[in-house]
């Protein structure tokens, strides 16, 4: 077991960067995750408050409704019409918006002519947001004033705003929501190539230096005994990464993801993936003429496939053209599936299909990633 145990010392030498990319994977995780389910929960289906700084320049009844009206939306600070003033909020971020109330807006207001002023920092479109309950205001006064109604009655009715209640219905059993573990799974990709592609690609590298491969050449170890463990190798190394994240995710949220229908699946695709990242070690290695180049081609390609492929930017995010040119991504496919995966509790049996045709597709781009890697090797071979 010379050879194998040749990768099992170089792997020891870079225990270290393989706790620094773990360390870092769970702490963006671990932010990632809280962070998206933040935004993702309940609480978020709810009307924004502004802060707006309203001007009224014609202090009659319709105005003060309106003032009212929108004090129950947003947060509304009265001020006086001094230009500087207002700029001077816009500027320091006090008011996210100003509202101006024009003279003669009551005369106007049932003739459908009224209008106000809004004034907001360049690049934000809040304004449309309170322009349409500005809008609707108007419509909604008028509106009732012509059925007949006073104008005290007519903002009784417009003011009466009920409270909207949002729930989400639970047809697949995930309330509608990404389980936390499939958050966690979503991040694999990224670190699975990053490890395996830096600490295998090195050392690929290094057996392929010329002193090393004539020592191996002269020893008694036959070439296909050398193969075997090489193989073997690889396959130890690659799997105790991919146990030790699967063994994090338990440790985070193994009690939902024990419960969940789908727990199989989850790990059958990550380990997909994994194996994966092996092919694209071994090609690493190959390419790279010294090992401080592993780091120059690894790199790339793992922020390359991880940005593109759905890791660091949902797939959901990406444009109609850009998703087309990801399918060519492999790991695209596994966030496809893990995607499918978090939509369902338990998948139902005609989508099983589908994510084993993504892990399928996986395993495709792995022979092709081996089959091209071969035969960069056997030009090496030929060049010498």
């Amino acid at each position: 077991m010379t050879v194998f145990n040749c990768y099992m010392k170089i792997t020891r030498k870079n225990i270290g960067m393989i706790i620094m990319y773990f360390g870092i994977f769970i702490g963006i995780s671990i932010a990632m995750l809280y962070a998206t389910k933040e935004s993702e929960s309940e609480n978020t289906f709810m009307d924004a408050k502004l802060s707006a700084g309203i001007v009224d320049n014609d202090k009659s009844e319709i105005s003060k409704y309106m003032i009212e009206y929108l004090s129950k939306l947003h947060n509304v600070e009265i001020m006086e019409d001094d230009t500087s003033v207002l700029q001077e909020k816009m500027y320091y971020n006090k008011e996210d918006i100003i509202i101006q109330i024009p003279k003669g807006f009551s005369d106007n207001f049932l003739t459908g002519g009224a209008s106000v002023s809004v004034t907001q920092q360049p690049g934000q479109f809040s304004y449309m947001y309170i322009e349409s309950q500005i809008n609707d205001f108007i419509n909604r006064m008028v509106k009732y004033n012509l059925a007949g109604y006073a104008m005290d009655e007519c903002f009784q009715k417009v003011s009466d705003i009920k409270e909207s209640k949002t729930s989400l219905m639970d047809i697949n059993g995930n309330g509608g929501q990404m389980p936390d573990f499939a958050y966690l799974f979503q991040f694999f990709p990224y670190i699975s190539i990053a490890i395996l592609g830096q600490v295998l690609g090195i050392i690929v590298c290094s057996f392929r230096k010329r002193e090393v491969k004539n020592r191996i050449a002269a020893s008694a170890v036959p070439l296909y005994r050398q193969s075997l463990e090489s193989f073997l190798a690889f396959i130890v190394i690659g799997v105790l990464v991919w146990a030790g994240f699967v063994a994090m995710v338990f440790a985070l949220r193994g009690d939902e993801l024990i419960n969940n229908g789908n727990m199989v699946y989850y790990i059958l695709n990550s380990f997909v993936v994994m194996i994966l990242s092996l092919s694209i070690a071994f090609l690493a290695g190959t390419l790279a003429k010294k090992s401080e180049m592993v780091n120059m081609i690894i790199t790339p390609i793992s922020l390359f496939m991880s940005f593109l492929g759905g890791v660091f930017v949902p797939l959901s995010f990406l444009n109609s053209t850009v998703r087309k040119a990801a399918k060519f991504i492999p790991v695209y496919w596994y966030e496809e599936i893990n995607n499918k995966l978090s939509e369902y509790a338990e998948i139902p049996k005609d989508v099983i299909k589908e994510v084993l045709g993504g892990m399928g597709i996986q395993v495709l781009f792995t022979i092709m990633f081996i089959a091209v890697t071969l035969a960069i090797s056997r030009y090496q071979r030929q060049e010498k």
